[in-house]
């Protein structure tokens, strides 16, 4: 099996309630800029040629991170990308995005790149747990991590039910994802609150009272880095609008959900 590595993995997901660019509730496939790829090894293929798809995804800001034959669409290549999963002629000339889905004889159907994504997804956001701002709940059955904007609506609405989640025994765990980008205002607001001597509260005025921490120049730079990495972490696993909630599992639970909504779709 031929295969292109490097520095980053990429992963597709879709939100049903979340603020996506403008602050509005969309499902979107929002073409961010691209990082510059870093290929590791390239193994030569009569099939295929791996710097053609490379160059070829590169001018429209796709940066391919793997490359395999897809086991379930045989003759087409599944690429993993910083856009998500594209499935692809073997010179690059037609793709289609998206995940895909299985259908058996009785109507039952599963997300097939969901359950392939799952746990690297995990090991992924595993590797961030320490720069995570939390809110344990004291029973905890279910934990959650949200990537969020202090200035979406829906990333509000969701902090302001933060009790009622720890209530129902859901730990709630943030990771930034600012939507105008991590260089942006919105980006050094955030880094600030993760710099903050309490971040918790730090997050609870700039969500609840709205008192947005406005200095452009961010105290501690190595918190600047870290709010560029869990954004860069998100773009990398497909995350397009707030407020983003994944499982323990990896598994991308949608936008915003009320509480009860939220534990239902946790349980099942």
């Amino acid at each position: 099996m031929n295969k292109i590595k490097v520095t980053s993995l990429a992963l597709v997901t879709f939100f049903l309630a979340a603020c996506g660019k403008q602050g509005e509730a969309q499902e979107s496939t929002q073409v961010a800029e691209a990082p510059v790829a870093v290929v590791e090894s390239v193994e030569s293929s009569a099939e295929m040629d791996h710097e053609q798809l490379l160059t070829r995804f590169l001018k429209i800001g796709v940066v391919i991170s793997d490359i395999e034959p897809s086991q379930e669409l045989p003759g087409l290549l599944e690429l993993t990308t910083n856009q998500g999963t594209f499935f692809a002629t073997t010179d690059g000339s037609y793709f289609v995005p998206g995940t895909l889905f299985s259908l058996d004889e009785n109507g039952n159907y599963d997300d097939v790149i969901a359950a392939k994504r799952g746990p690297k997804i995990v090991k992924l956001l595993g590797a961030q747990t320490d720069n995570m701002i939390e809110y344990k709940a004291e029973d905890e059955k279910h934990v959650v991590t949200v990537f969020t904007d202090i200035t979406c609506g829906y990333c509000t609405k969701l902090h302001r039910n933060m009790k009622e989640y720890n209530d129902l025994g859901i730990t709630v765990r943030y990771l930034a994802f600012p939507r105008a980008g991590d260089t942006s205002d919105v980006g050094a607001a955030m880094a600030n609150i993760w710099c903050a001597t309490d971040p918790k509260q730090a997050m609870n005025h700039s969500k609840l009272r709205s008192e947005f921490i406005s200095e452009t120049e961010v105290k501690d730079k190595d918190c600047r880095a870290m709010v560029s990495e869990q954004y860069q972490l998100g773009r990398t696993i497909g995350v397009n609008g707030t407020p983003a909630i994944y499982t323990e599992s990896g598994i991308n639970i949608g936008g915003y959900l009320d509480p009860d909504v939220m534990l239902n779709r946790l349980q099942n």
